[in-house]
């Protein structure tokens, strides 16, 4: 199984006992910043909205459909991080 780490990555919204959802921000090519969204499933890690963490865990991703503001179909991948470690950037001892 995959794994991955991200750094800094600010947490967008709370998953009432289940996780949360951070992002990442990044420099593109073309000068643009985009944010990268992911899902982390962790019952146990005391974190708010807004807070800033490094998580770390196994890798998956889904792809999922919907439908836009403008009515047409639209596809995504859904990344999650599963059996996460979470830290606060500004501390050493995960949750």
């Amino acid at each position: 199984m995959a794994t991955i780490e991200i750094e800094a990555a600010k947490v967008s919204r709370i998953i009432q006992g289940y996780g949360f959802e951070v992002y990442e921000e990044i420099t593109i090519k073309s000068g643009d910043v985009i944010k990268n969204y992911y899902t982390v499933w962790n019952k146990t890690a005391k974190v708010e909205v807004g807070d800033v963490v490094r998580v770390a865990g196994d890798y998956s991703a889904k792809v999922d459909s919907y439908t836009g503001k403008d009515n047409q179909p639209k596809t995504k991948v859904a990344v999650s991080i599963n059996n996460a470690e979470v830290m606060l950037e500004d501390t050493e001892a995960p949750f």
